[in-house]
């Protein structure tokens, strides 16, 4: 139901945080929000993508693009680990992003994708496609794992508004480090054309990791 939380539970869950150009994240994100700045003019683009295998969308793949941004914090609410705009998601089937879409409002490359996982000796590589096109590559790595349930604020909008949801993670298996020993590879593609690749970190200044977890959505809320 449209007012419920969304469950979406997962095998693999990874997103790296790089360094971008501020002048592009502007142009990423709706004028209400402002990137987040780890340096003068210079913030922050996260690629996440997860392997799920069941809950409200089923077994699909999903591949995000986020600029971080500063989450909208209340007095007496906990605090988030980080606020995000997703301006770009992508998924394996039509059920996957029909969710994004329609319950969640998030904006979607309008065509399938796949999302191939490979894990290996303390890493775990995701590497994204559409019709046999490359769109990215990404290598997380790992430190030391550990139960973890971390808060984020996402935000949306749509022409009948803006939103933020809360959005839960939790695991029992968590790997987070900045130890820079990932990397990302972007490829020309519709999906990435908002991007300057030249001007992107290829190494992440954070890698996170979880196994066996449950993304879960709180309601929308109108801001």
């Amino acid at each position: 139901m449209p007012g419920d939380r969304g469950h979406y539970y997962f095998n693999h869950g990874l997103s790296c945080l790089f360094e971008m150009p501020t002048s592009v994240a502007r142009r990423l994100v709706p004028s209400h929000l402002q990137p987040l700045e780890v340096q003068h003019e210079r913030s922050v683009l996260s690629v996440t993508a997860f392997d799920f295998f069941g809950g409200d969308g089923g077994v699909f793949q999903e591949l995000v693009l986020s600029v971080l941004v500063p989450p909208l914090v209340k007095p007496g609410d906990p605090l988030p680990k980080a606020g995000l705009y997703p301006f770009v998601v992508a998924t394996s089937t039509k059920v996957g992003r029909r969710e994004g879409v329609d319950r969640w409002k998030l904006p979607h490359l309008m065509q399938d994708v796949e999302v191939v996982f490979t894990e290996g000796d303390s890493q775990i590589s995701a590497a994204a496609s559409a019709d046999g096109e490359p769109i990215l590559e990404l290598i997380a790595t790992s430190h030391r794992f550990e139960p973890a349930e971390l808060l984020f604020h996402a935000f949306m909008c749509d022409a009948g508004g803006s939103y933020k949801a809360d959005l839960t993670m939790r695991g029992a298996s968590y790997s987070e480090h900045e130890f820079e020993r990932g990397s990302l590879v972007i490829h020309p593609h519709e999906m990435t054309d908002g991007l300057t690749r030249d001007e992107i970190a290829d190494t992440p200044f954070r890698e996170q990791w979880m196994k066996t977890g449950v993304e879960v959505f709180a309601p929308l809320e109108a801001i």
